[in-house]
């Protein structure tokens, strides 16, 4: 990301939320990766760690890394792995068939990237949502990772959630509305507001 956007969206957070001004300015300074993940990649990667700790993510992809092959998942490599291979690396039947079911579509030319990525955000979520294993955490890290869209609110992640409850004193049966409202203010750049938040979890 260009550095005086960064500093253009600091500067509005800070102006706009009081609570997200302290975390900017008690947390370690933020610093934003230009690299963007391979689209298909991301969404493998997003299907993988649903619901996993973020170690158990890491070992289950590497793993599947290690048979597949090479830096990125590729659907046609996805596609050759034997279902007990996958097995064998920790991922659920269930995972399995939304991958190959992802894979498919990518191969057979059904999900095209390139048209997908020139859409609205939401657009690319209704898309992607469609696919079995893909729901709005997974469509928001994607926009978050391959396409490095500024203005996006994971509220389906666990450590967002929970850096929220602490930073802004929230009970964790808070409804995601709050969340979402919270966040409101943060607006057009929730996904650096976002980044900040998962850094002040640590």
């Amino acid at each position: 990301m260009d550095k005086s956007l960064l500093n253009t969206a600091i500067c509005h957070l800070r102006k706009t939320d009081t609570v997200m001004a302290k975390i900017i300015k008690y947390g370690e300074p933020l610093t934003l990766t230009t690299t963007r993940k391979p689209y298909y990649h991301s969404l493998v990667r997003a299907i993988i760690n649903q619901q996993l700790s973020v170690k158990a993510g890491k070992t289950i992809e590497k793993r599947i890394l290690d048979k597949h092959g090479g830096r990125y998942f590729k659907a046609e490599r996805v596609l050759k792995l034997k279902d007990t291979t996958l097995r064998e690396c920790g991922i659920s039947y269930n995972k399995i068939n939304y991958i190959h079911t992802l894979s498919r579509a990518v191969t057979e030319g059904k999900l095209n990237f390139r048209k997908l990525v020139k859409q609205e955000d939401e657009a690319i979520r209704d898309t992607l949502m469609q696919y079995p294993g893909i729901g709005q955490w997974s469509a928001d890290v994607f926009l978050i990772a391959s396409l490095q869209r500024l203005d996006v609110f994971p509220v389906g992640d666990l450590v967002l959630r929970k850096s929220m409850q602490h930073h802004y004193q929230l009970a964790a049966d808070t409804r995601h509305d709050k969340y979402v409202s919270i966040a409101s203010a943060w607006q057009p750049y929730r996904t650096i507001a976002s980044f900040y938040l998962w850094q002040a979890s640590k």
